[in-house]
């Protein structure tokens, strides 16, 4: 898939390891990024400039990043997510920002531009599972260091026909990282089968937190880093 930008990218590509690493230096899950899973904190530790490096797949990405197809995407500070004997997959700008992302196939020798998205939003693995986002409900009374019950909105999951995601949700997975509290959700998955995109509004489920929330920030823990670009999630 090739996704344009609305307008040429403006952001300021990371050079070096990623913030985010600085902040979030473990992660107990693989996370996601539309093709293969990677090590967050190994991948946005890794080196940039990686368009200038000697490996096979490097070196198809400066070829392809010089021939211009994309005029949109940025030429430097790329750096590799992941790569096996088939896929290798890059990304450029920052993690808890705007990152572009671009993949390569590699076929009778040779790779070759595969995908590119101007949108990344890592997401948490759990049994080949990916997380599933979540918003605080905007009706939910404010966060206080009493809270114990929140009420959240599920974020868009795999096309369902129609079914419920929330009453295909999994006990949540709390842990407490970083001085905030981190919650992830998973769906259960559905049987085999094909599935349309039906659209479907449903109520906020109610989650009860492990114990009260105190002073803690609480954090969407299915992205990496958690809670990006849901500010609205943040309490303490």
């Amino acid at each position: 898939m090739t996704t344009k930008p609305a307008t040429a990218a403006s952001f300021q590509p990371v050079k070096g390891p990623d913030p985010a690493v600085a902040e979030w230096p473990e992660w107990p899950h693989r996370v996601v990024c539309g093709g293969l899973p990677f090590d967050p904190v190994a991948a946005f530790s890794s080196p940039t400039g990686v368009e200038g490096g000697s490996k096979p797949s490097e070196k198809a990405l400066r070829r392809f990043l010089a021939s211009g197809p994309l005029n949109w995407a940025h030429r430097n500070n790329w750096r590799l997510l992941v790569e096996n004997r088939r896929i290798a997959e890059f990304a450029v700008g920052g993690v808890a920002g705007e990152m572009e992302t671009m993949s390569f196939r590699r076929a009778e020798g040779r790779w070759k531009f595969s995908t590119y998205s101007s949108d990344c939003d890592p997401a948490s693995i759990r049994r080949e599972i990916t997380a599933i986002t979540w918003t605080l409900d905007p009706d939910h009374r404010q966060l206080t260091p009493t809270t114990r019950k929140i009420q959240v909105n599920l974020g868009p999951g795999p096309c369902s026909s129609g079914r419920s995601q929330n009453e295909r949700l999994q006990k949540p997975e709390f842990r407490e990282q970083g001085g905030a509290l981190l919650m992830s959700l998973w769906l259960r998955p559905l049987p085999p089968g094909g599935y349309t995109c039906q659209g479907l509004i449903e109520p906020p489920v109610e989650i009860t937190l492990p114990e009260p929330l105190g002073n803690r920030r609480l954090l969407d823990g299915g992205t990496y880093p958690p809670g990006t670009g849901r500010e609205d999630v943040y309490g303490g």
